[in-house]
């Protein structure tokens, strides 16, 4: 273990700064989360065909500590993918924020009944925490899909890595069921796994397999 951390003590050194990055980064959609000027609102009959599921809260709230861990394991065990992955995110969230700032989109959310059921008081309570805003491209399927994908550069996580891509499809599909999102809002799942086939090569991961 001492000589694991002798030999990759410059990535680790690195990665404190760009964990630090990552955290930045990732609240500077509490500073766009709000209504401009000029939105859009890119909901087509099909969104509207899409039905309301309360009960995909609990996998729509499984996100931030899924991601938690995963930043956290790598960080610890696999610090060259970990520069790799913190770039990846930081990148990700510039990008989305960035297309926050000059083309702002919301979503219609349906009008609910406090206290139907479990499920729908919690979604009611993402609905205040979260303002109808920072939608295209979205950040919920892009952090999910991009944490998934970083798990498949270790042929020795293959199985944890295939079912971390069902955790990121079953998150895409909780945007849609919880109408957080409209399907054009999924863009943001391709914009992640460009960014991770992006710094997989940047950072040469084939040599981490």
């Amino acid at each position: 273990m001492t000589d694991f951390i002798k030999k990759n003590w410059v990535y680790y050194l690195v990665n404190v700064f760009l964990a630090i990055g990552v955290y930045y980064a990732s609240n500077l959609y509490d500073l766009t989360n709000h209504a401009h000027t000029h939105m859009f609102c890119l909901q087509t009959p099909l969104d509207k065909a899409i039905p309301f599921i309360p009960q995909f809260i609990v996998v729509y709230n499984s996100l931030r500590p899924v991601l938690y861990f995963t930043l956290v394991f790598f960080f610890i065990f696999h610090p060259k993918i970990f520069t790799a992955m913190a770039s990846a995110f930081i990148s990700l969230f510039l990008i989305s924020n960035g297309v926050y700032l000059v083309f702002q989109t919301y979503v219609p959310r349906p009008q609910l009944t406090p206290h139907t059921n479990w499920y729908v008081d919690q979604v009611i309570k993402l609905y205040k925490s979260d303002n109808p805003y920072n939608c295209f491209p979205s950040l919920h399927c892009g952090t999910s899909a991009l944490a998934a994908s970083f798990w498949f550069v270790k042929k020795r996580y293959k199985i944890i890595a295939y079912i971390m891509a069902v955790w990121a499809f079953l998150i895409v599909l909780s945007t849609q069921f919880l109408k957080q999102h409209v399907l054009a809002d999924i863009l943001g799942s391709f914009i992640a796994i460009g960014l991770y086939f992006l710094f997989y090569k940047i950072f040469r991961l084939e040599t981490e397999k």
